[in-house]
């Protein structure tokens, strides 16, 4: 009855869709996002004088496009290196990340990191305005969002990483989700008992970094964020399609995602259509890369049989 199944013929040679034919990821949309802004914001405004500072959230005042620029504030950068290093941070955590949550998910919790990241930024703001109030741009709290995330989900992995890009250091993501709060909170009490105003909005990064932890705790054991916006169409972006020609460059399916129930639809139906997807992606991912609605679909599978 399984033989019939992709994952049960091992014998036979799998054959990937061409990368230029495969759904973007969450995390590479992200970045392309911020690549693309800061090649456009060198080209039209490179000090930020015109257009792009409109982009830019004032952490010291409170306006109708606040939250607008709670938005936009997370894809502008005042340098490549700041670039540079929100990105390469993004691409080695995000990938991991979103095997694990999904793309929708990875997109939401950026967008939501960088947004609680500002609002601590405007609390500090409120007691302590000549330190911590004031322009900020950048997705450092986004990108600490998404590493707080991915060690509270592994406290006990290991990692290894170069510091500085020179040092080797090995240790485990408890280890460096803790003392990237600790460094964090040290700094913004130093800037407070000597009263020096810094130009990193390390109230941002905290931020981000607690949030991250928040959606592991609450959040992502409870089906996520986006069970909260059911409303949300999905939107998938791919690649150049030479069967679709120039108009499936990006593609939009503005249908709500429909969650089948094993009863409303025959057992054939169902195992073809929901559950062998769910084991293709066991079979390539593991068991762990599952998201609360696929686990749910498991169940009532198990039910039926």
């Amino acid at each position: 009855m399984l033989d019939d199944r992709p994952y049960m013929r091992p014998e036979e040679p799998r054959f990937r869709a061409s990368s230029m034919q495969q759904t973007w990821s969450g995390w590479a949309i992200l970045l392309t996002i911020n690549v693309v802004v800061y090649i456009l914001q060198l080209l039209i405004d490179p000090k930020y004088e015109g257009i792009f500072a409109w982009g830019i959230l004032d952490t010291s005042v409170l306006s109708w496009l606040t939250p607008v620029h709670l938005i936009t504030y997370q894809f502008l950068h005042g340098s490549t290196s700041h670039l540079f290093l929100n990105m390469l941070t993004l691409f080695f955590l995000g990938r991991w990340l979103e095997r694990e949550i999904g793309r929708r998910e990875m997109i939401a919790l950026y967008l939501t990191s960088g947004i609680v990241g500002a609002f601590v930024q405007f609390g500090l703001g409120l007691l302590a305005p000549d330190l911590f109030a004031g322009p900020i741009i950048g997705a450092s709290g986004a990108v600490m969002g998404v590493m707080g995330a991915l060690a509270r989900l592994h406290p006990r992995q290991e990692v290894y990483f170069l510091a500085f890009f020179v040092l080797p250091i090995r240790m485990k993501w408890n280890w460096l989700f803790w003392g990237s709060v600790v460094f964090s909170s040290l700094w913004i009490l130093s800037a407070i008992q000597h009263e020096a105003r810094d130009q990193v909005a390390h109230a941002a990064h905290l931020g981000g970094l607690l949030y991250g932890a928040f959606y592991v705790a609450i959040l992502v054991r409870n089906g996520g964020l986006m069970r909260f916006f059911p409303g949300i169409p999905r939107v998938r972006f791919v690649s150049n399609d030479p069967a679709k020609g120039s108009r499936a460059t990006r593609r939009r399916n503005w249908r709500k995602p429909k969650v089948v129930d094993a009863a409303e639809v025959a057992e054939g139906n169902f195992m073809s259509r929901e559950v062998d997807p769910i084991l293709d992606k066991i079979s390539k991912q593991g068991i762990h890369s599952l998201t609360e609605r696929e686990r749910k679909i498991l169940d009532k599978a198990r039910s039926k049989m």
